[in-house]
């Protein structure tokens, strides 16, 4: 699958759990977790950016595109550690592996004089994940992207929902989208990495 496309599977499935949508006496939404309604768009665009997560083993994918050099780099490495494409981040580790920095990163709080409790950490991922997600779309300028990134990564970090859990489930939910969309490609995923089970294109 394409960037863009993991994106748009992320944000989809994001609003598939938050938002109770009711029509006649069926209820097509799932409601998990109840959110402002600009809390249900942060989160859906922080899903949509960690469905691009598990392509950080691929050199070529949009991720590495979002900061370059730097991002580059960091994907040809993270590619090498992970055993190539649809490998270690796209396996029940990666999964974990991405689950752990979000919840690290989200109990980073601080208290400010005047803003009250703030997520330092959750904004920094936020930041980063949401302009991959913008980038994915190419159909802004680089500058807007990073200033819609910048503008939603400090909502997320000074608007916190009364459940915190929201934060570490949006890329969770994204991750697992991203890996189920790629296991229905010819190519498949290897889920148990590092016991090797194939060999995924």
């Amino acid at each position: 699958m394409m960037g863009g496309h993991h994106a748009m599977s992320g944000a989809a499935a994001w609003l598939a759990i938050t938002t109770p949508v009711t029509v006649g006496s069926m209820n097509l939404g799932f409601g998990v977790l109840h959110m402002e309604r600009w809390e249900t768009l942060a989160g859906a665009i922080v899903c949509a950016g960690a469905a691009l997560l598990p392509d950080a083993d691929h050199h070529k994918a949009t991720i590495a595109r979002s900061l370059p050099p730097i991002s580059n780099m960091v994907t040809r490495m993270i590619g090498k550690v992970a055993g190539g494409h649809r490998n270690g981040t796209h396996s029940i580790l990666g999964i974990l592996f991405f689950i752990f920095i979000a919840w690290l990163a989200d109990s980073w709080s601080t208290e400010v004089d005047q803003l009250g409790v703030v997520y330092p950490g959750a904004a920094l991922v936020a930041f980063l994940l949401i302009s991959f997600a913008v980038k994915s779309v190419k159909f802004m300028p680089p500058l807007l992207c990073w200033v819609i990134a910048l503008a939603a990564g400090a909502f997320v970090g000074m608007n916190a929902p009364d459940e915190r859990a929201w934060f570490p489930l949006a890329v969770t939910v994204g991750v697992i989208v991203h890996i189920v969309g790629d296991m229905l490609t010819i190519g498949g995923c290897n889920l148990l990495w590092p016991i090797k089970i194939g060999a995924p294109r």
